[in-house]
């Protein structure tokens, strides 16, 4: 949608999905990704950058399959808008960037033996 942040990337989920329903009934699943950058110098070295986090909201059926699906440590790639989201914490109003996922996709391992035939699994929910 026009001008909306669109963000795609892909990294580690830091803990299980937290899976929670608002009061209409509609499921959210909260992940928290770690995306760490590599950089390559000049001369062909490399080396990993500072890790920067994303929390992302995945909605309806797709937040379900999320909670049921991901957990620590799996490699995920994710799609979304970039939304910011304004909460209070100790009696300080604050805003954080949130991720609002379109897709989850789930990256399997390089050392997993067993033949796939898919690199990808999207989640998605129809908006």
């Amino acid at each position: 949608m026009a001008g909306e942040a669109q963000i795609s990337f892909s990294g580690f989920v830091h803990k299980d999905p937290e899976l929670r329903f608002t009061p209409g009934g509609d499921a959210v699943a909260s992940i928290s990704v770690k995306v760490t950058p590599f950089k390559r110098g000049q001369d062909g070295s490399g080396k990993r950058g500072d890790p920067s986090w994303y929390r992302v909201s995945v909605w309806g059926k797709a937040g379900e399959a999320v909670a049921e699906r991901v957990r620590e440590g799996d490699r995920v790639n994710v799609t979304g808008t970039l939304e910011m989201r304004a909460y209070e914490k100790d009696g300080q109003k604050r805003v954080t960037p949130e991720v609002r996922a379109e897709t989850v996709g789930m990256i399997p391992s390089m050392d997993n033996k067993e033949t796939t035939t898919t690199i990808q699994t999207e989640i998605r929910e129809p908006w």
